[in-house]
């Protein structure tokens, strides 16, 4: 069972979530107090300065948009799986919350570079283990060859799977990218990359 000081924590980083997501990390504290119906002695017993609700809610966020890291099934052929992973990927990264998680690190990356250093912990670096992992197991089963490492040729292709839809989406412009040309788009990369990688029998 949850307890009471459980139950306030959980409704602090549930209102400091919304409200830095929504306006970032000038929101005052007693605008977060009141969204969450606590006293800020309380937000302040549960976490010692703003700074560490910030980061906390950065951290959860980054987690809650992780790419499905379980789809990376080393048993299913390599361009199936690269292209699922692929399509969750850039769905993940085109989530508003997503979007916003990632401005918040790039605005404060001046101030308060600890914020950037956990977005990039929690993010596009579990994701490059992740996925750099997967191709590893390929490699050392003999289905593809790198040139590169495991972790680089995992950058490159994550680079890619962004695409225009989201580096575009990011920087404010939304160019209404149908599904299909999407897919298209990420179907081609997978296809690049295993161009140069894949082994012949």
């Amino acid at each position: 069972m949850t307890s009471a000081s459980e139950r306030k924590r959980n409704r602090i980083l549930d209102a400091a979530s919304e409200l830095f997501g929504n306006y970032g990390y000038a929101v005052s504290m007693d605008a977060i107090s009141k969204l969450a119906d606590v006293s800020k002695q309380t937000i302040y017993a549960h976490f010692k300065t703003k700074d560490i609700l910030f980061e906390t809610c950065m951290k959860d966020k980054c987690l809650e948009y992780q790419a499905n890291e379980g789809g990376l099934d080393v048993t299913l052929p390599i361009d199936q799986v690269l292209f699922q992973f692929a399509r969750g990927f850039q769905e993940m990264l085109l989530k508003p919350g997503a979007q916003q998680t990632y401005r918040n690190a790039v605005a404060n990356i001046e101030t308060h570079p600890e914020f950037t250093e956990t977005y990039l912990e929690y993010g596009p670096e579990r994701t490059t283990k992740s996925l750099a992992c997967y191709l590893q197991k390929k490699v050392d089963d003999g289905t593809i060859e790198l040139k590169l490492s495991s972790e680089e040729a995992a950058v490159q292709l994550l680079l890619m799977f962004h695409g225009k839809a989201v580096y575009w989406n990011y920087l404010g412009c939304d160019i209404a990218q149908s599904e299909e040309s999407k897919e298209r788009y990420l179907r081609d990369c997978v296809e690049m990359f295993l161009a140069k990688t894949l082994k012949s029998c």
